[in-house]
Formats: C-alpha cells, structure tokens, sequence
C-alpha cells in the first residue's frame, strides 16, 4: 500500500529508488558528489529525491540501459521522512532541461550548492515537468534529521519494461 505525501506528523516524505549495491547507504550522495548531475557539478554531494514513488520510477528508467527484463538490476525503494518541506525554487534558467546547459543550472543553484541556507529544494523533474524532485543537501545541519521510513524491494512491472524495449 502506497504511503501517504505527508507523514503522519506534517513532515513531507521523498523517495529514492537505488540499485540494490546502494540500498545499505540510502543518504549517501557520494555519486552526485564524484559525477555530478543536472543540479551538482562534481565535487559537490547532493542527495537526488523525488516527490513520489512513481516519479522516482520514471527517474531511474531513463537511466536504466536497454536489457532484458531478468537482467534488469534489483532496485530498491527508499522512503525518507524530511524536517521540513523543501524551498520552491522558482526563475529556472531558460533550457534547464537540456543536458547541454547543466553549467547554467550549476550556476543557477551555486549560492545553495556552496552554503546551503535551508536543507531541501524543490525543482522540476525534466523527465515530467510538472512533477518534482527534492535536492537534499549533506552539508546543512538538518540532514542528519532525515528519518528513514523503510527501504524495500521494488519490482518494475514487466508491461512498462515490454512497451520500452518491445
């Protein structure tokens, strides 16, 4: 059964979906820290999160290669209970979407990269724009906050596998 967007005591929840290798260090942001992303340059360690489970899917399968179903890496789901809502980030740089101008958006976000004033930030996915992820910063003092609600199996179901790869 889906958990609710909220926790039960007002804190907002975020999701991960990790491959199994990963599952035993769900806060750890030492890949985004070694390769960067669309939001980090590298050197510099966020956690990547998403609003729901189903974003959180959607955000792995772009990323996943074109295999066979069965050779598909185990994931799993990670559930994590924040202290506070993330700050809405607004006036992205124009193609913050394209890989191309991750430069811009390092920029864009430099002032938090470099001295986070608050924990989280919310930004749009670019896989669905209207849905959103939450960059979680390792450096701000709340972080070691973050509650960890479960971390389970999560099994891609086989119609979404069959219809990319079909």
């Amino acid at each position: 059964m889906p958990e609710r967007a909220i926790a039960t005591n007002n804190r907002p929840l975020a999701y991960r979906l990790v491959k199994e290798r990963f599952s035993d260090t769900p806060l750890s942001s030492e890949s985004a820290r070694r390769y960067g992303g669309r939001w980090n340059p590298p050197g510099i360690g966020i956690l990547y999160t998403s609003a729901s489970p189903e974003l959180a899917l959607l955000e792995q399968l772009v990323h996943l290669p074109a295999l066979p179903y069965q050779d598909l890496p185990k994931l799993f789901l990670i559930t994590l209970v924040l202290p506070s809502p993330p700050k809405t980030i607004e006036n992205f740089p124009p193609n913050w979407r394209d890989p191309a101008s991750y430069y811009e958006n390092h920029l864009f976000l430099q002032k938090w990269l470099n001295d986070p004033e608050v924990m989280s930030i919310k930004v749009p996915s670019a896989v669905v724009a209207e849905s959103y992820n939450f960059l979680l910063h390792p450096l701000h003092r709340d972080y070691a906050q973050i509650e960890i609600r479960s971390v389970h199996p999560f099994v891609i179901d086989p119609r979404l596998w069959n219809v990319r790869n079909g």
